[in-house]
């Protein structure tokens, strides 16, 4: 059996942009707990949950504001990708 031709759609500026800055708001997320843990940051016991919980919510922020940026690369884009189409073999 063949494989089907694919035609990948190339990555726009705006969409790696928006991975580039998913990719550094998760690398924060993941290294703040360790370096509370390792007491690299003096913080009061409070203020601990509430930044990571504000951090988190803004990573869910960034994440849905990178997702708009990426379809509304895709809209503007010289050849917007086509559709998708399914046959029946």
């Amino acid at each position: 059996m063949a494989a089907p031709d694919i035609e990948f759609e190339p990555a726009s500026l705006t969409s790696a942009l928006a991975t580039l800055g998913i990719a550094l708001a998760a690398l924060g997320l993941a290294l703040l707990p360790a370096l509370i843990a390792l007491r690299l940051v003096e913080l009061p016991f409070g203020w601990v949950g509430v930044g990571v919980g504000s951090l988190g919510a803004a990573l869910g922020g960034v994440k849905l504001i990178a997702m708009a940026w990426a379809v509304g690369g895709r809209l503007f884009a010289r050849h917007p990708a086509g559709q998708a189409v399914a046959t029946a073999d």
